[in-house]
C-alpha cells in the first residue's frame, strides 16, 4: 500500500508541476517543491542500502567499482539488491564463508561487475512495468515481457577453458594444442522477471509453477509479488521509490542465470546428453568480439584470439560462412542452448533432458534394441542420427510448452510428445529458457516407427533410401514414412537386406515369360547413390539366375524414366513388405510371429503365407511359391548372433534374407493351366461370337467379356494377357466351381444358358438377356476381398462381388470359416444347394495366389511400369451359387 500511495503522489506531483509551469512564468509565488524534495520521495538509492544496514555485501561491490557516486546522485536506474543474510547463502553454495564484504572484495574485477550489473537495469520500472514492452517489432503490449537486458555485459564473462573442458569433437583439437581457448558468452544474458502480469497474461497457472519451480522450496506461486530468476521479491519488498530510480529487494541474490547449455553441462545427472549436444558446439570467431574484448581489457591482456562457443542448430547457424563445415549434413541442433538472447524479450526455449539414468534405460530397452545394435553406444551415434533425437527435446517457444498444455504438445513431425509433469525429475532456469530433467526419453517419431531400425543399419540403406529420401520435392520421392510413422496403427515392417536387394525379379518381365512364354526375364539389383536409390538391371540365365549386365537405371541425373522406373518398383516392393497388424475388420491382419495367421495380407493387398513364430517366423511370397523359391526369413546380427527382429512403438520389424515376390501368373493363365479348373474357365473366357454380335448395338453396351486383352489399338497401357475385367487394383476372391456344380447349376435352372445356346439365338435382345443372365452367374464368383483358408474362424461376414442386380447395385455375397474351410453363399441365402464350400483335398486346387497386370504401354513387351495391379485367391468350390435363382 506504501508502495501504490508513493506511485499516486509521484503522478500528482509531476502534473503540479506541468499545470504549474505557466504560473511560474507570470508571478512570483513560492512553490513548496522549489527548494525542497518530496517527503515521500525517499533518500536516493546508495543512502538507503545504507541507513538500512542489511547491505554491506551489496554495497561493498558499489563501492569496489566504483559506483557509489553514481548511486548517490540523480539517475534512472532499477535495482534488485540482496541483504547480507542472501548474500552468505550465496557464498555458501559456492563452499565459500567468512565475512561477506571481505569475500566481496577477493572477487575479481570483472566478477564483481558481472554480479553487480546482473541486477541493475538502466531504466526506472515499477514491478507492474517489468512485463510490459514498447518495441515497435512486437507492437505495445503490456504483460508479455517475460526477459530484459540487464547492465552486465559478456564482456565481463570471458574465460579460458581448459583442453579437459572442452568439447571432444575435432573442432577443438587445434585448443588442445594451445592447452585451451579463451571464450566468450553468445550474447549477454537476459535476466527473467516472473511477474503477475507475465503470469495472467501468458495463462502461467499455479501447477505450471510447481514444475517450473521442481526441485526447489519456498518458491511459491505469487501474485502479489514476483520472482528474478528464481529469487523471491515479495510483495512489501517492491517498488521501493528513492530519489533515482527504484529498489524491488529479492530474497536471494539476483547472480547471472546460466544458459541451457551451461545448466545441462554442469549438472552431473546430465552427462550422456550433454556429451552427445557438445557433438555440435563449435568454435565461432567474431571479428567484432575479439576487438571488443581486447579493447575492453586492454593491450596484451589477452594475446590469443576469442572465440564465441555456438552450436550448430537450425535458426540461427545452418550454414558455415568459411564454407568449412556441410553443417546440414553433419546435423544440427533446433536452436542453439548458449544462445543467452534467444526468444528475446517475450520468449525462450524449453529442453527436455533425459537423466542418464534414463538415457541407459532407453538404450537398454526394446526401443532402444536398434540403436545399440547399428552404434553399440550412445556416443558412437553418428550426428546426423543422432542430432534428430536431440532435436526432439528442445521446444522452440516456452509460451507453447507450458506445462499445462503438456497433454496436446506436439513434437517438431507434429506427433504428440507425450510429456507427463510426473516424469519430471528437477526443473532448472536458465536465463535463455527452462531446462526440465526427465526420467524418460522422448525420441523422434523417426526412431518410435516401425521404420526406424531401417534408418540405422548399415544393411539395410536401400530400403532406408526407399522409406525416407529426405528430398522432399523429388517427385519420385514415395514418402512411405509418413505412412509408417502414425502411431494410431500397428504394423508389421518386413526389411530385406542390401544383400536380397540386389537379387529382385522384375514382375514385368516375368510376368511377360510366366504368363505369355515371352522370355525377357530381368534380375534387379539396388543400391543408393547420392543419396538415391538406383538399379543394376541383369540378363536371366536359363535356369532363372541372374546373368550378364544389360544396363543402369535411374543414376543419370537426367535419366526422368529411368528414376520413374525405380520409384515405380520400389512402391511395389514396400506394397508388399507392409502388413497391418491391428485393423479388426480384416481377418488376414495381425502380428506375423505370434504363430496365429498361416496367411497375412499386405499393404498391396498381397497374402503372405507364414511359418514359425517368434525371430524364427518365416514369410514366403506368391511368386516365391510359383518359382520355388525358399521362405524369407529373419536374418541373424553377426555381433551378438542375434536376430534383427525389433519391438517398436508402432509395431514389429524383421531384417529378412529375400525379397518377397508377387505372383507372376494371371487369373487367366493359372486357370487355364489346371484341369480341375477347366469347366468354369471355359465358361469365363465365353464366346466371341455372341460378343461381337451384341458389341455394335448400344442397347447391349453393358456386355463386357469376363477377360479382355488390351485396352486398345491407341490406348498406352494394356494387361499382360488377358485380365479380368470386373478388377480394379484391388485384391480379390474366385470361386470356381466343379464340372459337376456347374453341370447341376445349368440343370437346375432354365435361365442358365450354356454360350453355345446363346450363339445359336437368333433374337437379339434374347441372345442379350441370356449373355446378362450367365455373366452374372459368373461374376457372383468373383468376391472384393481376398480370402483364402487361412486357419482364422468367423461368421457371416458380408462382400461385394462383381454382379449387379436389376438397379445396377453390387450383389454381396456372405462367406464363414471355421479355419479348415470357407462356406460362401448369397448374403440373403440359408444353406442349402446355394453354399458353396472350398474343397481342400488337393492342395494345387485352394489357396492359388495371382496376379494380373496393367502396364504402362498398348504393346506389353515393351511396358517399363506397372501401372496397377489386382491379386486374387483362387479356390475350387463344391457347388456353383446363383443369386438370380
Amino acid at each position: 500500500m506504501h508502495a501504490e500511495r508513493n506511485v499516486k503522489q509521484v503522478v500528482r506531483w509531476c502534473l503540479y508541476i506541468v499545470l504549474g509551469f505557466p504560473l511560474l512564468n507570470s508571478c512570483k509565488d513560492d512553490y513548496i517543491y522549489d527548494n525542497e524534495e518530496p517527503s515521500w520521495l525517499g533518500a536516493n538509492i546508495y543512502e538507503y542500502l545504507e541507513s538500512s544496514g542489511q547491505f554491506d555485501c551489496y554495497l561493498a561491490l558499489v563501492n569496489d567499482l566504483g559506483y557509489k557516486e553514481t548511486l548517490r546522485l540523480t539517475g534512472s536506474k532499477t535495482m534488485f539488491p540482496a541483504n547480507d543474510e542472501a548474500f552468505s547463502r550465496y557464498f555458501l553454495s559456492k563452499g565459500l564463508t567468512g565475512d561477506g564484504p571481505t569475500l566481496i572484495h577477493n572477487m575479481s574485477a570483472s566478477e564483481k561487475r558481472y554480479l553487480f550489473n546482473s541486477s541493475m537495469l538502466n531504466m526506472t520500472y515499477l514491478s507492474h512495468m517489468l512485463a510490459n514492452v514498447s518495441s515497435n517489432d512486437q507492437g505495445i503490449g503490456e504483460g508479455i515481457a517475460l526477459r530484459r537486458a540487464t547492465s552486465a555485459s559478456y564482456l565481463d564473462s570471458i574465460s579460458f577453458v581448459k583442453p579437459a573442458a572442452l568439447p571432444k569433437t575435432a573442432f577443438w583439437n587445434r585448443f588442445r594444442e594451445r592447452k585451451g581457448a579463451y571464450l566468450a558468452d553468445n550474447g549477454s544474458k537476459m535476466v527473467l522477471y516472473w511477474t503477475p502480469e507475465f503470469f495472467s497474461t501468458s495463462g502461467l497457472t499455479e501447477a505450471d509453477w510447481a514444475v517450473i519451480m521442481k526441485g526447489e522450496t519456498d518458491k511459491p506461486y505469487d501474485t502479489q509479488g514476483f520472482y528474478v530468476n528464481d529469487a523471491h521479491v515479495e510483495s512489501n519488498r517492491k517498488d521501493v521509490t528513492c530519489k533515482n530510480g527504484y529498489l524491488h529487494i529479492a530474497d536471494d541474490v539476483v547472480a547471472p542465470a546460466p544458459n541451457m547449455s551451461e545448466v545441462i553441462n554442469s549438472t552431473a545427472e546430465m552427462n550422456t546428453f550433454a556429451g552427445l549436444m557438445e557433438k555440435f558446439a563449435y568454435p565461432y570467431y567474431d571479428g567484432s568480439v575479439d576487438d571488443a574484448v581486447k579493447a575492453y581489457y586492454g593491450a596484451g591482456s589477452i594475446e590469443d584470439s576469442v572465440f564465441v562457443k555456438r552450436y550448430f542448430n537450425q535458426t540461427d547457424f545452418s550454414s558455415d560462412p568459411d564454407e568449412k563445415v556441410d553443417i546440414m549434413g553433419y546435423g544440427t541442433l533446433a536452436f542453439d542452448p548458449s544462445n543467452n538472447v534467444y526468444g528475446g524479450n517475450t520468449d525462450m526455449g524449453v529442453m527436455f533432458v533425459p537423466s542418464d539414468a534414463a538415457m541407459e534405460d532407453y538404450w537398454e530397452s526394446s526401443r532402444g534394441q536398434f540403436l545399440r545394435d547399428s552404434y553399440g553406444d550412445w556416443d558412437e551415434v553418428p550426428t546426423n542420427v543422432i542430432s534428430v533425437f536431440l532435436q526432439n527435446h528442445q521446444r522452440l517457444s516456452f509460451l507453447t510448452s507450458l506445462p499445462h498444455n503438456w497433454d496436446i504438445m506436439t513434437d517438431n513431425a507434429g506427433f504428440e510428445m507425450s510429456v507427463k509433469e510426473e516424469d519430471v525429475q528437477k526443473a532448472y532456469i536458465a536465463c535463455n529458457g527452462i531446462v526440465y530433467m526427465t526420467d524418460k526419453v522422448y525420441p523422434p517419431v523417426d526412431y518410435q516407427a516401425v521404420y526406424g531400425p531401417v534408418l540405422t543399419a548399415d544393411t539395410t540403406t536401400t530400403m532406408s533410401a526407399a522409406i525416407k529420401n529426405d528430398d522432399m520435392d523429388d517427385v519420385n520421392n514415395l514418402k512411405y514414412h509418413l505412412y509408417l510413422r502414425s502411431m494410431d496403427n500397428q504394423y508389421n515392417l518386413l526389411v530385406p537386406t542390401d544383400d536380397a536387394m540386389a537379387n529382385y525379379r522384375d514382375p514385368i518381365t516375368w510376368a511377360l515369360w510366366a504368363n505369355e512364354g515371352v522370355d525377357k526375364r530381368e534380375i534387379w539389383s539396388f543400391y543408393v547413390k547420392m543419396g538415391k536409390v538406383v538399379a543394376d538391371v541383369y540378363d536371366t540365365n536359363e535356369d532363372g539366375s541372374k546373368g550378364a549386365l544389360l544396363r543402369t537405371v535411374g543414376a543419370d541425373a537426367l535419366d526422368t524414366e529411368g528414376a520413374e522406373e525405380v520409384a515405380n518398383r520400389l512402391q511395389d516392393i514396400l506394397d508388399m513388405h507392409i502388413v497391418v497388424a491391428d485393423n479388426e475388420d480384416e481377418p488376414l491382419s495381425g502380428f506375423i510371429d505370434e504363430g496365429t495367421l498361416p496367411y497375412v495380407l499386405t499393404k498391396g493387398g498381397s497374402v503372405l503365407a507364414v511359418s514359425g513364430t517368434g525371430e524364427q517366423v518365416k514369410v514366403q511370397g506368391g511368386g516365391d511359391q510359383e518359382m520355388g523359391l525358399p521362405e524369407a526369413e529373419v536374418v541373424t546380427l553377426e555381433k551378438d548372433h542375434r536376430k534383427a527382429r525389433y519391438e517398436m512403438d508402432n509395431g514389429r520389424t524383421f531384417f529378412i534374407d529375400r525379397i518377397l515376390q508377387d505372383p507372376f501368373k494371371s487369373v487367366y493363365y493359372t486357370m487355364s493351366a489346371n484341369e480341375d479348373y477347366r469347366a468354369f474357365f471355359d465358361l469365363l473366357v465365353g464366346n466371341d461370337d455372341v460378343f461381337l454380335s451384341l458389341a455394335d448395338n448400344e442397347d447391349y453396351k453393358d456386355i463386357e467379356p469376363i477377360f479382355e486383352t488390351s485396352e486398345g489399338e491407341n490406348s498406352k497401357m494394356s494387361g499382360i494377357g488377358p485380365v479380368v475385367t470386373s478388377f480394379n487394383n484391388f485384391r480379390y476372391t474366385v470361386l470356381v466351381p466343379t464340372r459337376a456344380a456347374l453341370e447341376e447349376a445349368f440343370r437346375d435352372d432354365p435361365d442358365l444358358h450354356t454360350w453355345d445356346e446363346i450363339s445359336a439365338q437368333t433374337d437379339l435382345d434374347v441372345k442379350a438377356d441370356w449373355t446378362r443372365y450367365l455373366l452374372n452367374f459368373l461374376r457372383f464368383h468373383f468376391i472384393d476381398g481376398m480370402l483364402p483358408v487361412s486357419g482364422v474362424s468367423y461368421q457371416d461376414k458380408a462382400y461385394p462381388t462383381a454382379a449387379r442386380d436389376d438397379k445396377g447395385i453390387f450383389v454381396y455375397v456372405k462367406a464363414s470359416s471355421d479355419g479348415s474351410s470357407i462356406t460362401f453363399e448369397p448374403e440373403n441365402g440359408s444353406g442349402g444347394p446355394q453354399q458353396a464350400k472350398v474343397i481342400t483335398s488337393n492342395q494345387e486346387d485352394y489357396n492359388v495366389l495371382t496376379r494380373d497386370y496393367i502396364v504402362n504401354a498398348n504393346d506389353y513387351t515393351l511396358a517399363t511400369q506397372i501401372l496397377s495391379s489386382s491379386k486374387a485367391v483362387l479356390h475350387l468350390v463344391d457347388h456353383a451359387i446363383n443369386y438370380q435363382k
